[in-house]
């Protein structure tokens, strides 16, 4: 029988990523409530490193293969080893980030295993069925962001797998005493993979500054007025602070798709985030709802941005950033 919740442990050059910290923060709260272990698994050429991380973030059970080369975006290959490793494991729930990675193995993975996989969750909560056993209720937007909608996988197939958005969970903090069993599974063996990477280059827009940053400014509508966006980046330059927008944003090319807030785009949790020129509308402020200092301008007294700010300004953002960056 199914049982256990495993995280997979997405990782870069022997190092851990962190949205990993975030995942295990996800199977800590599901533990709470169904009293199931929680596993990490590792496909990687150096283990030793990233299951120390992993320990002293208090997992219970930790399974790890070995490669003899790096296998970084090899995933046709990686997805036949995470399946087998399943396989043998047997968790009752798999929680993947829902990052480039992470959707190209286990799309291939729910493929290999006939479990199917909910993408891009947001919230993961714990349901009850009449017999006392535990499912859980995979919720995400769906419709091009318009709605929320809760997917349960179906009874009788496991294990449940989902992909988790980044930032939706905050980090799992280190666990004292931690004490973790590292098993590797040294009879699984790792495909020959049809894809060579020949070259790797730094991305030019790197969503960790978003992601990581401590204040944000945030364009909406608004700043795609004549001169405002450049306004906002002298602005944000000035108070150290990362950019990120809406979908009009985006979709104007003033900004790229990885520094999009809401539900279709990023969930950030910054220290500040300052806003102009956004309406509000909850595709948008459910990406940024756990900011702890949220302040906002709009030329719109009655703007629904007004309900989910803690300080708010009636006011032109041009002639607010004008008078800013002449001090």
């Amino acid at each position: 029988m199914a049982s256990g919740i495993c995280v997979f442990a997405e990782n870069y050059k022997g190092k851990l990523e962190p949205v990993a910290a975030e995942l295990i923060t996800a199977a800590h709260l599901i533990q709470e409530t169904t009293g199931e272990k929680i596993s990490a698994i590792v496909v990687a050429r150096e283990c030793d490193g990233i299951a120390e991380e992993l320990n002293q973030l208090g997992v219970d059970e930790i399974y790890a293969v070995k490669t003899a080369e790096d296998c970084l975006l090899q995933d046709d290959a990686v997805s036949e080893v995470v399946a087998e490793m399943l396989r043998r494991i047997a968790p009752s729930s798999v929680l993947v980030p829902a990052t480039p990675t992470g959707r190209s193995i286990f799309s291939r993975v729910g493929m290999k295993l006939g479990c199917g996989m909910t993408a891009d969750c947001t919230e993961l909560l714990v349901g009850t069925r009449e017999d006392g056993s535990y499912f859980i209720k995979q919720n995400k937007p769906s419709y091009g962001e318009n709605v929320f909608v809760t997917i349960i996988t179906r009874e009788g197939f496991a294990p449940q797998m989902m992909t988790v958005r980044p930032g939706v969970y905050g980090a799992q903090e280190p666990v004292a005493d931690a004490h973790a069993t590292l098993t590797y599974m040294e009879d699984i063996q790792m495909p020959e993979s049809k894809v060579e990477v020949l070259e790797v280059l730094p991305a030019e827009n790197e969503t960790d500054s978003i992601l990581g940053a401590e204040v944000v400014v945030v364009g909406g509508r608004g700043a795609l007025e004549e001169g405002n966006f450049e306004l906002l980046q002298k602005f944000a330059q000035k108070v150290g602070a990362a950019i990120g927008g809406t979908r009009p944003m985006v979709d104007s090319e003033m900004i790229p798709f990885n520094h999009q807030i809401g539900q279709t785009g990023l969930t950030i949790r910054p220290k500040v985030c300052i806003s102009f020129g956004v309406s509000g509308a909850i595709q948008h402020t459910e990406g940024i709802k756990d900011t702890k200092l949220y302040i906002a301008v709009n030329t719109d007294e009655n703007a629904a941005i007004f309900n989910t700010t803690d300080y708010g300004m009636v006011a032109d953002m041009k002639d607010i950033l004008e008078n800013f960056l002449a001090e």
